[in-house]
Formats: structure tokens, C-alpha cells, sequence
């Protein structure tokens, strides 16, 4: 081809709407991989975690003796019991797609990014292994 600035691969999908243009992006990024792994939780992630399950008593610095007494024995069973489930390590499930989209709308489409090494299946949650999201696709309408 003899037309100056034209690229095959610079072909770009046109669509008649918006909508079409995000449905078919959206499609497209339901094709990717979606990558489920487990990782543990971080220390403000455990706090609220066993807080939500296990709500702090109250500290009780008034009544009889023996109120007292218990107000102090279930805020030292309270703290033994965080202090079990911080030890145990807690985790979660994380859920990430290789591929997303995002909408411009100034020039009228939406972009899709890739992550290659989820797509390939060599990711891993390790330094220089979890790659980048990159421009990928352009859904124009």
C-alpha cells in the first residue's frame, strides 16, 4: 500500500453505536484468561476482618468487682483469639482478568488493555512476573 501513515496493523474496528462498540470490547475481554489466585491478607485487612466477626468488647471501668472482673476476662479472651487468627495467616481469593476496557470518550471508543502473561498463563505473584495491563484493541464507534 502506497498511502503515507497507513499500517495493517493499525486497523481498527468501527462500530455503528456506542453500545455495539462497548458489547463487542466487553466480549472481547470476556475471552481473555481470569486468573484466581490466593494471597494473604495484610494487617488492616486481618484487624477488620476478626472485628467484623468478632466485635471488640467494651472495656468497663465502673459497676461491681466482679463486672469488672468479667469486663477483663473477655477483653484477654478477645485478644487471644485475634492473636490465633493473625498466627494462622489469613488469606482471600483474588479474581483479575487479563484483559479490561476502557472508555475515551473524547474520540469515540473504548481501549482495550492486555496483560500477556496472564493471557499466556505464565503469571505469577512474584517480582517482574505479574506483567502490565497494555493497549491491546480499540472499539470505535
Amino acid at each position: 500500500m502506497g498511502v503515507s501513515g497507513f499500517s495493517l496493523d493499525q486497523v481498527k474496528d468501527l462500530f455503528s453505536s456506542k453500545t455495539r462498540a462497548f458489547e463487542r470490547c466487553e466480549e472481547w475481554k470476556d475471552e481473555g484468561r481470569v486468573l484466581i489466585y490466593k494471597t494473604n491478607i495484610n494487617i488492616a485487612e486481618e484487624a477488620s476482618k476478626f472485628e467484623i466477626e468478632h466485635p471488640e468488647p467494651h472495656s468497663q471501668f465502673h459497676g461491681t468487682e466482679k463486672e469488672k472482673l468479667k469486663a477483663v476476662k473477655e477483653r484477654y479472651e478477645w485478644n487471644k483469639a485475634r492473636m490465633d487468627f493473625t498466627a494462622s495467616n489469613p488469606s482471600k481469593k483474588i479474581k483479575v482478568h487479563s484483559r479490561l476496557c476502557k472508555y475515551v470518550p473524547k474520540q469515540r471508543l473504548f481501549e482495550g488493555y492486555e496483560n500477556k502473561l496472564i493471557q499466556d498463563g505464565s503469571w505469577k505473584d512474584e517480582e517482574g512476573m505479574r506483567g502490565k495491563m497494555q493497549k491491546a484493541k480499540q472499539f470505535y464507534y
